[in-house]
Order: C-alpha cells, then sequence, then structure tokens
C-alpha cells in the first residue's frame, strides 16, 4: 500500500509545481481609468485597457494583454491586465493605452503615453482620460428653428499644412495637418505619426481656442515624435489667428506665432 501511495504523492507534487511555474509565467498589472468631467457613462459603456509593446517606429502597437469592463460602471474605473510574461521581449518599450466606447463610439481616450515596464511594474497604473468626442450639439432656439455653429469662412472645411512651429521650419519629409469642420466645432488631421481630433472655440472677436485633442497612440521616429509633441503643444496654446498671404498663422495670449500653416487640400 505504501509503494502505490508514494508514487502519487510524487505525481500530485510534480503537477502541482508544473501548474505553479505555468501561473507564475502568468503577470498582471493592475490600476484604473478616471477622466475629469463630470459626466455619468450609460449603462452600455464598455471601457478597454491594453498593454501594447509601442517598440516599432511607423507600425501599429502590438497588444500583449487587455481587459475589457462590460459594462463600465462609472470612473473611477479599476482594470488588471494579464499578460504572458514570455511575451515581453527586452529592450522594448510598453505603454497602457485605454479607451471608453458607447455603441462603438469612442467618448474617452487617453492622449499621453503611459510607459510600464511590464516585468517590474508592481504598483497600481492610473490613467488619465480625455473627451474624444466633438463639442455637443448646439442648443434648439425656443421658436424649434435649428442653430447652426458659425465658423469663420476664411477657416470652415479647409485643410492646412504646418511649415513652421514658431520660427522653426517644419522637419523635411513630415507631414503635420490641420483640417477644421464644415459646420461644426471639430478639428483633425496627423501630427506627424499619430492621426488626431479635437474641438475649437471661435469668438466673435477673433479669439479661438483648441482644445480635447485625442490621437492614436502609434510609435514613430524620434523626429517625427518631437514634432508631433510641439504641434500639439502649439494647439493647446493657440488663442487667436490671422491669414497672411493664404498662410494660416496661430497665436498665443501675447500675440507670438506658435504654428504657420500653408493651405493642403483636405480628403
Amino acid at each position: 500500500m505504501k509503494s502505490f501511495v508514494k508514487p502519487m504523492g510524487l505525481a500530485a507534487l510534480a503537477a502541482g509545481m508544473m501548474a505553479g511555474a505555468a501561473f507564475a509565467d502568468t503577470l498582471a498589472i493592475t490600476g484604473d481609468i478616471a477622466y475629469r468631467e463630470r459626466i455619468a457613462l450609460p449603462e452600455n459603456a464598455v471601457a478597454t485597457v491594453s498593454l501594447i509593446d509601442v517598440s516599432l517606429a511607423d507600425a501599429p502597437s502590438t497588444t500583449i494583454g487587455v481587459d475589457v469592463i462590460e459594462p463600465a460602471g462609472q470612473v473611477p474605473i479599476d482594470f488588471v491586465i494579464d499578460f504572458d510574461a514570455d511575451a515581453v521581449v527586452e529592450g522594448h518599450s510598453y505603454a497602457i493605452a485605454a479607451r471608453i466606447e458607447v455603441d462603438g463610439d469612442v467618448w474617452f481616450i487617453n492622449d499621453t503615453r503611459i510607459s510600464v515596464d511590464p516585468l517590474t511594474q508592481t504598483e497600481p497604473v492610473s490613467v488619465p482620460l480625455v473627451n474624444a468626442r466633438s463639442a455637443e450639439p448646439a442648443p434648439q432656439p425656443e421658436d424649434g428653428d435649428a442653430t447652426e455653429v458659425i465658423l469663420p469662412a476664411d477657416l470652415a472645411g479647409r485643410g492646412w499644412l504646418l511649415t513652421m512651429l514658431g520660427d522653426t521650419p517644419s522637419a523635411e519629409g513630415i507631414e503635420t495637418t490641420l483640417v477644421f469642420g464644415e459646420s461644426d466645432s471639430s478639428l483633425g488631421g496627423t501630427g506627424g505619426c499619430n492621426s488626431y481630433g479635437g474641438s475649437v472655440t471661435f469668438e466673435d472677436d477673433g479669439r479661438l481656442s483648441i482644445s480635447d485633442v485625442f490621437s492614436t497612440m502609434m510609435a514613430c521616429e524620434d523626429r517625427k515624435m518631437s514634432q508631433e509633441r510641439a504641434f500639439f503643444d502649439a494647439l493647446g496654446a493657440t488663442s487667436s489667428y490671422r491669414i497672411e498671404s493664404e498662410a494660416l498663422i496661430l497665436l498665443d495670449s501675447a500675440g507670438n506665432a506658435v504654428a504657420t500653416l500653408e493651405a493642403h487640400a483636405s480628403e
């Protein structure tokens, strides 16, 4: 009887060790996602938080692990990303990407890179999100006639190509664009690496402000990323504009040119 029990014990122990080793190869990154706006999410909101490899320039990121929270509930929304440690490549760069969708439309997204080291990350990661939607429709007047967003004719529906950031020429071979909506407050384009979107506000006195800028999270070569970051900073600093010789000049609050763009056919 003893000769039978002993081998069974060893087999069980070996199986347990194998299971433990397999479990040890699965790691997890935890944290939460949240946004500043006081907006309640509908019951059908879905949050997706991913661990992505952003090492390859000019290529889509690779997903290493993902946590889909459905329904998302309300912020802050906790996440747990389980991933295979063997999928982590030494020397590669990794980041957390998050978004909240409703009926397939992206409502919130993170617009800054949240870098992590998957193999050593032990503290929870907090991921801030920004509003990915264009401005809400304009309110209807009491008489029932629809109101329209009035955009300056020299900007509405037009596309522009970056030529200068401050007094520095745009990098050769890098196309950074800005396209205004035809009849709403949206804008978008490419920063040089990533596609982006946002909202623009116009005032009767000529003031212009750009907000809620969000973008995709593709990694590119350093000079593209550098110009893109500087361009997004210029958009955020814009408070007015002027048109000179078919060039759009974005100005900061002190009247300094933060970006100059030439007319460019929008697709």
